[in-house]
């Protein structure tokens, strides 16, 4: 949860829509094992999402779709924008992904043979999670962010929790970070799912739940909202995961368990999130803010091993499903 709902899409959407994944040494993304080979290695022209639920969003033209584990298929592309699997569906909207950020763009859920569960209502859709997911109506996207109102739906569609926060993230742990008003300035806080506020909004910026702790730009958060590990978050995506999470020790990157006890110092410039007992890692030559637009990424092991060398460019991300995506000669 960064302050907007769709920020955390925009990396991503940035890259497939003006190709900067893409260089003139026809770089191209691949799903690897952890041995490190390969297993699926996609086109140059063609972007990936990691795998979810055993399924991964390929684009295909400017279209996208899901594939399986084999690298097949399975949902063709048709889509202008889609999100990862949650709980059994995806966000997706028909329109063009170079309309996403228009008012009138619509976003509804699909299954996973790709027919619309909830069809094409919502200015902005969330991932499932807990068993609802938020929306947007109104101004979602562009100038006009403190009009717009988030809700909660469930699988049928129907609203559980009525539209009238300015902002919300997902449930996790029974709790959905979420904000009173819209825009730049306003404070974040945790409702439970009778839409109250249990944790008041007072944070700039906060995550999801998750080994019962969640980052914020005061630390790691509780359930009661008491900062019980004072250390700054490696990165705004720095959540726990598998026990563990990335922080900034002094000027260094650490990862500390659920008590705030340092258990690796890896020797590296930019790490990511553990995932299936390996985390995405880099030496150096990570790229401005470590958004990985170096050569340089490969993936340690618990003990701060690199068991796949640093080969793969831009941010490779973490291990799901028994897969990684990486990229071959991306620079960011």
């Amino acid at each position: 949860m960064r302050g907007t709902v769709d920020s955390r899409v925009l990396l991503c959407l940035t890259c497939a829509l003006l190709s900067s994944c893409r260089t003139p040494g026809r770089p191209y993304h691949a799903f690897i094992d952890k041995s490190g080979q390969f297993k699926i290695r996609l086109q140059p022209s063609q972007s990936a999402r990691s795998f979810s639920e055993g399924l991964a969003a390929v684009s295909v033209n400017g279209r996208w779709g899901f594939i399986n584990l084999d690298g097949q298929f399975v949902v063709p592309p048709q889509f202008g924008w889609v999100e990862d699997f949650s709980e059994g569906l995806a966000v997706v909207t028909p329109a063009p992904a170079d309309e996403y950020w228009n008012k009138s763009t619509l976003f509804g859920y699909i299954d996973a043979s790709g027919r619309y569960v909830i069809p094409p209502s919502f200015n902005w859709a969330g991932p499932f999670s807990d068993g609802l997911a938020p929306v947007c109506v109104g101004s979602c996207r562009g100038k006009d962010l403190p009009e717009r109102r988030v809700g909660y739906i469930d699988r049928h569609g129907d609203y559980v929790l009525p539209a009238r926060y300015g902002d919300g993230s997902r449930f996790s742990e029974g709790l959905a970070c979420a904000s009173l008003t819209a825009g730049l300035h306003t404070m974040h806080g945790f409702i439970d799912k009778s839409g109250r506020f249990v944790i008041e909004p007072r944070f700039i910026w906060a995550n999801e739940f998750s080994n019962s702790l969640a980052a914020t730009d005061q630390g790691f958060i509780n359930h009661h909202g008491n900062v019980v590990i004072g250390r700054e978050p490696a990165s705004q995506d720095g959540d726990f995961s598998e026990g563990w999470a990335a922080v900034m020790d002094g000027e260094r990157l650490v990862f500390v368990d659920t008590e705030g006890k340092v258990r690796l110092r890896p020797n590296n410039e930019a790490v990511g999130s553990f995932s299936e007992d390996l985390a995405p890692a880099c030496p150096s030559n990570c790229g401005p803010s470590a958004l990985g637009s170096g050569q340089n990424w490969g993936f340690i092991d618990r003990a701060g091993k690199f068991v796949i060398k640093p080969q793969f460019g831009y941010r490779s991300a973490p291990f799901r499903n028994g897969l990684a995506l990486v990229c071959l000669g991306c620079k960011g």
